[in-house]
């Protein structure tokens, strides 16, 4: 998609147009408060390192913003996986400081030690969240053109917000 005209940049994406929300049985067009909403209830540990917090709060807003511009979702994801990066070299060596080494490591080290679970070979056709983590910052980091289309192109998707949820 093309860089929006100044008069339609805060205008939502038109990729957002068939997201919906279901509300005691209702549906309604997604709203930028609830993207935001759902965006800010992610939330780290109190204890969480400065720098990490700062890196994941750099990926949410991205993401936020991605309401106006889609393609911003694909930096969001760079910046969330760089966060992740950052939290596992605080656990691993005490600090975010520069290390020697690949997020392949950094996990391999990671699960050895028990901050990650275990790689465990599944059977069923889920791959492991965490491989899938690395396989996706790989692709990103190393260039790519794929964009993540959301309501797969046109269906709705939608989150239960009625009260017996």
């Amino acid at each position: 998609m093309a860089i929006k005209a100044t008069e339609d940049i805060l205008q939502r994406d038109p990729r957002f147009a068939n997201l919906s929300i279901a509300e005691d049985g209702k549906l309604r067009r997604m709203t930028l408060a609830d993207h935001h909403a759902a965006v800010a209830n992610i939330c780290l540990s109190a204890v969480t390192p400065t720098d990490v917090a700062a890196a994941f709060d750099r990926a949410r807003s991205a993401i936020i913003y991605a309401f106006f511009d889609y393609e911003l979702l694909v930096g969001g994801e760079v910046l969330a996986l760089g966060a992740f990066e950052l939290a596992l070299k605080h656990r691993l060596i005490g600090h975010g400081g520069a290390t020697r080494g690949t997020l392949r490591n950094l996990v391999d080290k990671a699960r050895k030690i028990g901050i990650l679970p275990a790689s465990v070979p599944n059977p069923t056709e889920l791959p492991d969240p965490i491989e899938a983590l690395i396989a996706l910052r790989n692709g990103l980091a190393h260039g790519t053109s794929d964009t993540h289309e959301p309501a797969l192109h046109g269906s709705i998707i939608y989150f239960d917000r009625s009260s017996s949820a």
